[in-house]
């Protein structure tokens, strides 16, 4: 498997990978407006990743199949992280996940977790910020992950 920055080249497959796993883990959780809307602005929006003024995008893969895509805009707001089924539990969302944390030095990174994934970000480090909210029909959780927390006296 291999790890690597993402390009225009790769849309089509990055597409294809986020349409199939949120057909599975993400869509089923939100209402018909939020699937609705998910359709509409969230799989059409993944071309605005491969902005490398803005985001840093990567990839893994194996051979010529995609396994995972993961992006992180301005250097502290993780927008995306899929892996494929096939590689779910494999270990491959931490390693997505590692190297965009590597690639910056914000002290805290934000997110709005998809409801199915607020178990791997805790995994990982990240709170909740608030309770879980919707925006048109789409169901998230905003988290944050603080690094070099200073050491808060009683």
């Amino acid at each position: 498997m291999d790890i690597q920055k993402a390009s225009k080249t790769d849309l089509a497959a990055m597409t294809n990978l986020v349409s199939a796993v949120s057909e599975i883990d993400v869509l089923p959780l939100l209402t018909q407006q939020g699937q609705d809307e998910y359709k509409a602005r969230v799989l059409p929006d993944l071309a605005t990743t491969l902005d490398e003024k803005r985001f840093i995008a990567i990839k893994a893969t194996s051979g010529s199949q995609l396994l995972g895509f993961a992006a992180l805009r301005d250097g502290n707001y993780l927008t995306h992280l899929f892996v494929s089924h096939a590689s779910q539990g494999t270990g491959l969302g931490r390693q997505l996940l590692a190297v965009l944390l590597n690639s910056t030095d914000a002290k805290e990174i934000r997110l709005r977790s998809s409801i199915n994934a607020v178990g791997f970000y805790q995994h990982h480090g990240f709170e909740a910020t608030d309770e879980e909210s919707a925006f048109n029909g789409i169901r998230f959780v905003p988290m944050s992950l603080v690094r070099n927390r200073p050491i808060t006296l009683p």
